[in-house]
């Protein structure tokens, strides 16, 4: 008789309670208060301090795809709703060819959701975005940035082959002057130290925001610890602190998958903690029980 060993338990067991503990909150759109995350509030206000103004635009790099889909999405979902919310132009690219989806996916996922919440208000492509779509050359794109004098004239065509001249969006733009602040999301290895190097001129610098996956965090600490990166999103974590923020200053403001992924995350944590101990609760009284046989 097994007692209350769970060394006979088919690991099969634990793996549904994993998936019910991660689906339940997705499923039933239940939430946790997230931990604060003070590199992510870092870059919450500097999105808030911005201010939209004729010729100023923001520029987001989906730089990831589908494999980290569940903490860099969640990050660009929310930095891309809080510069819609402030009406800041904002212009996507990628260096990333299976960041193409997203790229389309979630633009449109937050205009929706943003006209639902707020009737009346509008949000139109071309306007308050434009996608330029994934751009092959990797760090030799990075470099002609910063020695443009004219962005619609650099990339020509967004990613429906429209002349970018035509955009609204683009009028009054000019060069890297015209960017006011640089969104980096990546979960690939180099990538972001390409904008760390090249995105910037002798005398001009965008203010520079990163998301990153949880196992690079440790480096990106590198660069918001010296000034050259002025907020961070640390993974889903910092997704989901961001989304609260978002949250708090926009009661009506629907609960995205930011903050219900990182609930299922704690959940299934806590889950796997609690199995650890009751397993190691069930050893010592296992070998306390052989102790007596004897």
């Amino acid at each position: 008789m097994m007692g209350l060993s769970l060394r006979n338990l088919d690991r099969r067991v634990i793996y549904l309670f994993v998936v019910v503990a991660l689906s339940w909150p997705l499923l039933n759109k239940y939430s946790i208060q997230p931990a604060r995350m003070k590199s992510a509030g870092k870059l919450f206000d500097v999105v808030e301090s911005l201010k939209p103004e004729a010729g100023k635009v923001a520029f987001v790099a989906f730089d990831f795809g589908p494999n980290t889909k569940a903490e860099n999405a969640t990050q660009a979902e929310v930095v891309v709703e809080h510069l819609m919310r402030r009406r800041i132009p904002i212009i996507l690219f990628s260096q990333y060819v299976l960041a193409d989806p997203f790229l389309k996916s979630i633009p449109e996922k937050l205009k929706r959701s943003l006209e639902m919440e707020m009737p009346g208000e509008t949000w139109e492509y071309g306007k308050d975005w434009v996608n330029l779509g994934y751009r092959p050359g990797s760090a030799v794109v990075i470099q002609a940035i910063p020695k443009s004098t004219s962005l619609a004239a650099t990339f020509a065509v967004d990613a429906y082959t429209t002349p970018l001249e035509e955009l609204a969006i683009f009028k009054g733009v000019k060069g890297l002057r015209s960017i006011s602040l640089l969104i980096e999301l990546t979960g690939l290895t180099g990538v972001f130290d390409s904008y760390v190097q090249f995105f910037q001129t002798a005398d001009y610098r965008p203010l520079f925001g990163h998301g990153c996956t949880s196992i690079t965090i440790p480096e990106a600490y590198i660069y918001l610890d010296s000034g050259q990166l002025t907020g961070l999103l640390e993974g889903i974590a910092g997704a989901a602190w961001y989304s609260k923020l978002l949250s708090d200053k926009f009661p009506n403001r629907v609960k995205d998958d930011a903050i219900l992924i990182n609930t299922g995350l704690g959940i299934a944590h806590l889950l796997l903690i609690g199995l650890i101990v009751l397993g190691n609760i069930s050893g010592v009284i296992d070998r306390l029980k052989g102790v007596r046989a004897k």
